[in-house]
């Protein structure tokens, strides 16, 4: 496989500490959830293999593609990219994954990882052995099932993701992540949202950063989005809805200039 070169920090993470599931904040939501009691406690004992908790920094690799680490993740707390190179190496990002999502599932198959994992924010995961995942596929099979249906929910996801963000204008695109993101790492009232970084941004949806730039400097001057701190604005939902609609109605009055029906004489 080429080795393309990018930008991302291929660093050793820092070991927080041995995972005690019984603890975890959110543990009624990630993989082991339906376990019960007795079956925790192997997994908790190391009975199989020790599962660590691992902190990643910004921009930090967590796996790269074509690797065959015995491991997959679960994320306890900030946001990856999943990417993928094109030959020239530029980055285009598949997907997004969040809290409590688990990556890297195609290991359980013993296939290389499909893309390269890297840190949108800091990360903290748990890193989990294919052995744990083996034996309870051995011994409970209802948790495997469990397991591949979470991993169809991603791949679903995935291409609600592609219908939703790589069609329509720049401006439509642009709105629609940022509603999407919204839901991703917005308050509970949905009036917050944390932006991406422009090459980002443009890796995601497929548009130059320079149309990312200028599209989010008209929100920003519209009044749209208007910046907290760091990368968090707060935004009105009402108004990005009333400009989305409005740029299609633009792009439907172009189109409808461009066909211009002729009467016969």
């Amino acid at each position: 496989m080429q080795q393309i070169k990018h930008k991302h920090v291929a660093v050793q993470p820092t070991w927080i500490e041995r995972s005690d599931c019984r603890s975890c904040d959110v543990f009624h939501k990630v993989l082991f959830c339906n376990l019960s009691d007795d079956e925790l406690e192997e997994i908790v004992e190391g009975i199989c293999e020790p599962i660590d908790y691992f902190a990643y920094d910004k921009g930090a690799i967590v796996y790269q593609e074509g690797n065959v680490d015995n491991a997959i993740y679960t994320i306890r707390s900030g946001l990856v990219k999943l990417v993928r190179y094109l030959p020239d190496g530029r980055e285009r990002i598949i997907r997004l994954m969040k809290a409590t999502e688990s990556i890297g599932l195609e290991r359980v198959l013993d296939r290389p990882y499909g893309h390269t994992a890297i840190a949108l924010r800091p990360v903290r995961v748990c890193r989990i052995p294919i052995g744990v995942l083996q034996k309870l596929d051995e011994e409970q099979p209802r948790f495997y099932r469990q397991m591949m249906e979470r991993w169809a929910t991603t791949l679903f996801q995935a291409d609600d993701y592609i219908m939703m963000l790589l069609s329509g204008t720049v401006k439509q695109r642009v709105v629609h992540l940022i509603q999407w993101l919204a839901d991703y790492t917005g308050g509970k009232d949905k009036s917050t949202v944390e932006l991406l970084h422009g090459s980002d941004i443009s890796a995601m949806l497929d548009i130059t950063v320079e149309s990312v730039s200028r599209c989010l400097a008209e929100l920003k001057r519209e009044n749209i989005l208007r910046h907290l701190s760091g990368e968090s604005y707060e935004y009105s939902a009402k108004a990005l809805s009333e400009y989305i609609d409005s740029s299609e109605d633009h792009a439907k009055g172009a189109v409808a200039d461009k066909i211009k029906v002729v009467d016969p004489l």
